[in-house]
């Protein structure tokens, strides 16, 4: 290192011989004669050799840049032997080293600046590899702190990760149940061992907490609606597990409102089992009553209920009521499903929606096997005035269209009292067009399925600035072991506010239930270009004809079940972070509608999909 503090032998004899020439002497005390150009060249000279002497710098000779490791065998998930370097034999300790070049994933220089500089006289590389490969890193020694003055080196060094075992998560320390005040802020924690990099996902009562994926969760002025189970799901390319639920429950003052503390789990079990469903609560002097399918069940009234030796018939919707002399409190719904290994088959979709003046509501539908299916297809507006809805489409009109045609394959304006649909509105349940000169529309078809093979239904005003409410409706007339099947079905359309919201709806025939997986898509329409799309839908499932939710969701969250479920069904990915709804249930037979609208009463388009998850 160049050090200005000190002077080399060339250097202090050049100046000595200087001061005895009488030529300098005469210069620097006035004379008329100047320094000879030979002696200028020598001064030059002289600071040349300076600095090229300063290059060598005080570290020369004995001095040595020690690296403990030049080399590092490393494997991913293993922590390294840490690599310390430093420079020994100077005069003077370096002031810095820079580190350049790529550190493998998970291994640091402690103390080290962003920009790679070391502001100490010796460093450490040290950490566990993440991820596998080569990398180099080179390493320099300054005189002065901040990468400043002379340098020595370079010296590198290279390590070489390999893969190693990938190995599972497995959970710990599992996430503590916890009782804590109105207002008061708790925190849940997991801790997990498998290979990296683990992520998190934490949920509440079964449905993830969007932006909830670190190994901590902090509930912030916890309220009633803060109560619940929670489990985290930790994952890697291994695989993933679900954590033991953790209980937070509020501790209400005696004389205070009810509040539900622990929700009753949904449960698939086998015919002849016991199932139990209990409810947690907080509050002075409860009392509990169940019901099922909305309706009370006689003597069911406490904490818990026991379904002993379960059938077919025991399937349903169960809820409690909670009750005290402040007021009441509802838990939410838990499905019961029985095991059953007779047919279960989608027999009926419809879908009630908006068409705006100019627009269209589109349903769809795809049809596995490879055989012929009978369907009745019909376009409904001015017969749902018998219904009491206001607002109706006037003269809807229909075509039906194979995925990725632009030609329709059937076609209706108005049905016109046909004596062959009517007969086969009657064998597939539908109900009665108001009367047959009515200007609703429909067709009974057969359309051929090779694989799977999709279809849309667009339905529009038969003039263009007609606009209303229209109930589109697809019905199977195979029967339960035909070998076509209806899969998946999906709605295109303006999600309104009100009677204006889109609701569709659906049937499940036979004795076995059915998993599906349900999806209101609104941002994530913008990858296709779909303009004016519905920016935060959200949904949620009721019983035909009753008044209570099984389930509904607003934001998906990026559960990684509900991403594995998308694989599952051939559905488009969604991005984690976005405001689609989604999610994935279980329901016996009967029928169903899907309620999508805005939150915040918000408009626009949306997509609506219906898998059919069973094999």
């Amino acid at each position: 290192m160049k050090l200005a503090r000190r002077l080399s032998l060339p250097i202090a004899g050049l100046l000595i011989l200087l001061q005895r020439t009488p030529l300098l002497r005469l210069a620097a005390g006035g004379g008329e004669l100047s320094a000879p150009s030979r002696i200028v060249s020598l001064l030059r000279s002289a600071v040349a050799t300076t600095a090229s002497l300063g290059a060598v710098h005080s570290l020369a000779g004995a001095t040595r840049f020690v690296v403990s490791s030049p080399t590092v065998l490393g494997t991913v998930g293993v922590p390294i032997t840490p690599v310390v370097f430093t420079v020994t034999g100077a005069s003077i300790p370096p002031g810095s080293f820079r580190i350049n070049g790529t550190l493998p994933p998970g291994v640091t220089v402690p103390n080290a600046l962003p920009n790679g500089i070391l502001n100490f006289s010796t460093g450490t590389i040290t950490g566990t590899p993440t991820a596998s490969g080569t990398f180099i890193v080179s390493l320099l020694a300054y005189e002065r702190l901040g990468g400043m003055g002379d340098y020595f080196g370079p010296e590198t060094v290279t390590f070489i990760i390999a893969a190693g075992a990938v190995t599972a998560p497995a959970i710990t320390i599992q996430p503590a149940t916890q009782a804590a005040n109105l207002g008061a802020t708790i925190t849940l924690g997991v801790a997990a061992t498998g290979a990296p990099p683990l992520s998190y996902q934490w949920r509440k009562d079964g449905v993830a907490l969007p932006g909830a994926t670190q190994n901590t969760l902090m509930l912030s002025n916890l309220q009633a609606s803060g109560a619940g189970s929670y489990t985290v799901v930790v994952s890697n390319s291994a695989g993933s597990v679900t954590s033991d639920p953790a209980l937070v429950t509020l501790n209400a003052p005696a004389t205070g409102l009810p509040v539900v503390a622990a929700q009753p789990q949904s449960q698939h079990v086998a015919p002849g089992s016991v199932v139990t469903l209990a409810v947690g609560a907080t509050g002075g002097g409860l009392s509990y009553q169940w019901k099922r399918d909305g309706s009370e069940i006689g003597g069911a009234t406490a904490a818990s209920l026991v379904l002993a030796d379960v059938t077919r018939a025991s399937a349903g919707f169960y809820a409690a009521t909670i009750t005290n002399a402040m007021g009441r409190a509802d838990s939410a719904v838990a499905t019961v499903t029985v095991a059953d290994s007779g047919p279960s088959r989608i027999i009926n979709v419809s879908t009630r929606g908006f068409v705006p003046a100019g627009g269209t509501l589109t349903p769809g539908f795809v049809i596995q096997g490879d055989a012929s299916k009978a369907l009745v297809i019909r376009a409904v507006g001015p017969t749902l005035a018998a219904f009491g809805l206001a607002g109706t489409l006037a003269d809807p009109t229909m075509e039906v269209i194979p995925l990725g045609a632009t030609t329709p394959i059937a076609a209706n304006d108005n049905w016109g009292g046909s004596a062959a649909l009517a007969n086969a509105f009657a064998r597939v349940g539908a109900f009665a067009l108001a009367t047959p000169g009515s200007n609703d529309a429909s067709v009974a078809t057969s359309l051929r399925a090779t694989g799977t093979s999709g279809f849309s239904v667009r339905i529009a005003a038969k003039t263009a600035t007609a606009s209303g409410i229209a109930l589109a409706e697809v019905y199977d007339e195979d029967g339960l072991t035909a070998p076509t099947r209806l899969l998946n079905v999906s709605t295109s359309g303006f999600v309104g506010t009100g009677d204006q919201a889109l609701v569709p709806g659906f049937v499940i025939g036979g004795t076995a239930p059915k998993t599906l997986l349900i999806r209101a898509i609104g941002p994530g329409l913008a990858q296709f270009g779909v303009p004016g799309t519905l920016a935060d839908p959200q949904l949620s499932v009721q019983p035909l004809g009753r008044d209570f939710a099984v389930v509904n969701n607003d934001n998906w969250g990026g559960d990684p079940a509900l991403a594995a479920a998308f694989v599952s069904a051939g559905a488009f990915a969604l991005a984690p972070g976005s405001r689609d709804a989604a999610l994935v249930l279980r329901l016996p037979p009967g029928g169903y509608t899907v309620v999508v609208s805005g939150v915040g009463a918000t408009t626009g388009t949306a997509l609506v999909e219906i898998y059919d998850l069973d094999p």
